[in-house]
């Protein structure tokens, strides 16, 4: 490679995306400055600065060429600013020693970007399987207004990877329940952004894909949309540690669409479900009480709990509740406490301990997590933090999930 070399380029490339809005502003990118760092070392940084909506989030797809020939640069070679990137000046940092050209002089090296909108909300069609982006200012339409837009369509939520406190801090007003596993503090990083279902999975989506209708609460003008329950973790994935079943809910999903559906880790959930805060609930509020958390959750004081011969058939105020009837978290995804345990893809670690860890999943153990907590549950057992775990083969009428999409590659 040429010791020392600066090439200078100005390019504004338009994105093609699915709906995306007239008032949308096309992400550009300009001010690309290429520069090694030798002779202290032999890393290129790659400067420009991108252009873009304040709410947008954007890829960076970059091509390397010397003069017209194309270089092949592996992914690991890349770092810095390729995903979600917001507006401003950026760098992506090549290093050549993780590439085929260590050795070789490149004097005429020069880079394209061209950058792609990340769209806030994923929906997919369980009719046809078909895939579409919406942006936040035209999905909520679709969503609060039309039931069967709910039931018959997936719609998940974009996340960005970050950094968070996991666990409970001791000097948390609420501390965690004697019968939870360990909730101990520590940070955790996720490298990856992945989609979320902002609702948990209803019982018309699960009859669609798996053309069964198993949950104890079966209202015929409320049952469709909600959440699915007396459902297993093998149903929804199957039991493999490293693939999911094709005959699960999960793999029929994967041949539908062609996604890469999961059920998300208990990190992610839990990431999800704080929104950016660091409170026992996603509301920021320190102190709970049944008049805050009943804002946020179907729980024990806010809906009946039935008895033993209980007619299933009762309205929505026993029991679960209407996916999206209470409030939404910062990120806009609903009943993340309450309503239904969610199942997490991780197998239970008693105790996660207190050190740093970077894209956690464990998936030895056969107990299974869930969180969220649940509508026969007191307010204190639905904070973000709280876990505890069934095994792979149990169902419960207070138990269900949502699912997630990962980063495509990933």
């Amino acid at each position: 490679m040429k010791p020392t070399f600066v090439i200078r380029m100005t390019l504004g490339v338009a994105v093609s995306c699915l709906t995306l809005s007239v008032f949308a502003v096309d992400p550009t990118i300009t001010d690309v400055t290429v520069r090694q760092r030798w002779p202290w070392s032999r890393l290129v940084d790659i400067d420009y600065v991108l252009t873009c909506d304040t709410t947008n989030r954007v890829n960076i797809a970059l091509t390397a060429f010397n003069d017209t020939t194309p270089l092949t640069l592996s992914t690991n070679s890349l770092s810095g600013d390729l995903y979600g990137v917001a507006q401003g000046a950026r760098r992506i940092v090549w290093d050549p020693s993780r590439a085929a050209y260590t050795n070789d002089l490149l004097p005429k090296f020069r880079v394209t970007l061209s950058p792609t909108i990340i769209p806030s909300y994923m929906i997919v069609d369980l009719i046809s399987g078909q895939m579409s982006y919406r942006y936040d200012w035209d999905v909520w339409y679709d969503v609060t207004n039309h039931t069967e837009f709910m039931t018959t369509n997936l719609v998940l939520r974009h996340i960005l990877p970050g950094t968070f406190m996991m666990g409970t801090p001791t000097n948390y007003l609420y501390l965690k329940n004697a019968y939870t596993s360990p909730e101990d503090y520590h940070p955790v990083t996720l490298t990856q952004w992945f989609y979320i279902g902002i609702f948990q999975v209803t019982q018309k989506q699960w009859a669609l894909m798996m053309n069964t209708w198993p949950s104890y609460y079966t209202n015929a003008v409320s049952a469709d949309s909600r959440p699915v329950e007396l459902v297993s973790y093998s149903s929804i994935r199957g039991t493999s540690a490293s693939s999911v079943d094709a005959n699960s809910f999960i793999g029929k999903l994967h041949t539908l669409s062609g996604l890469d559906f999961e059920l998300p880790s208990e990190a992610q959930w839990e990431y999800v479900c704080r929104a950016g805060t660091g409170t026992p609930f996603s509301d920021n509020v320190t102190a709970p009480n049944d008049s805050t958390v009943s804002l946020l959750a179907r729980y024990r004081f806010n809906s009946t709990v039935p008895g033993v011969g209980t007619n299933r058939n009762a309205d929505a105020t026993m029991g679960t509740a209407r996916v999206g009837s209470y409030r939404a978290n910062a990120w806009g995804v609903y009943d993340m406490h309450g309503n239904v345990w969610e199942l997490c893809r991780d197998g239970l670690v008693a105790n996660l301990g207190t050190n740093a860890v970077t894209d956690p999943l464990s998936t030895a153990s056969p107990a299974k997590v869930i969180r969220g907590s649940a509508f026969d549950e007191a307010y204190p057992n639905l904070r973000s933090a709280t876990r505890l775990s069934v095994g792979t083969g149990d169902t419960y009428k207070n138990m269900g999930f949502r699912v997630k999409v990962a980063e495509p590659g990933k």
